[in-house]
């Protein structure tokens, strides 16, 4: 008389069909290589940060540093692509530059982003033929690379911040490159 497999309570038990117990098995098997994951990435941590040493891993390592370094040159490469695509730009140094930036955030030299700071401190296009702001001539600007001509008499005052950007009275703040204007 031999022994009945079926008298065992089994963990499916409550499962009816393959299809659910074959779905469980896949649900354990993602669970289980997430786990991997987490243990490859914890070891790799320690062994970047000196903490342990796996000789026989060490072939890996260096693998995962070479993706490392593709990756990030990828990314960056993708940024530059994505602020290309919105009409941004590069500096002649390298760095991606936003259509917002006034200065490279890499080097600090200038950006025309064909924009040109008004009188008033408004940022106008330079293809426009006034200010929507004050109404002052763009091409006048231009001119003057958008400072204020010494007798030009506007009724406004203006501090002058250590960027070169005319700043309004009253306002505390540089509005092209950010600096507190003191009184």
């Amino acid at each position: 008389m031999g022994f009945d497999m079926s008298k065992l309570a089994s963990p499916f038990s409550g499962i009816s069909g393959g299809n659910n117990i074959k779905k469980l098995l896949e649900e354990k098997q993602k669970e289980r290589s997430k786990v991997y994951g987490f243990i490859g990435m914890d070891v790799y941590d320690l062994y970047k940060q000196g903490k342990a040493e796996f000789p026989e891993l060490q072939v890996h390592f260096e693998k995962m540093q070479e993706l490392e370094q593709e990756i990030a040159e990828l990314e960056a490469e993708k940024q530059r692509w994505e602020l290309q695509s919105r009409g941004a730009s590069t500096c002649s140094c390298g760095q991606p530059l936003s259509v917002k930036e006034r200065f490279c955030p890499n080097c600090g030299k200038p950006v025309d982003n064909g924009m040109i700071t008004c009188v008033c401190g408004n940022q106008i296009k330079k293809e426009l033929k006034f200010c929507p702001n004050c109404g002052k001539s763009v091409s006048g600007l231009l001119e003057t690379g958008g400072q204020q001509p010494e007798n030009a008499g506007m009724q406004a005052r203006y501090k002058e911040c250590i960027c070169g950007a005319k700043v309004p009275e009253g306002q505390f703040m540089c509005m092209e490159c950010g600096r507190k204007v003191e009184d």
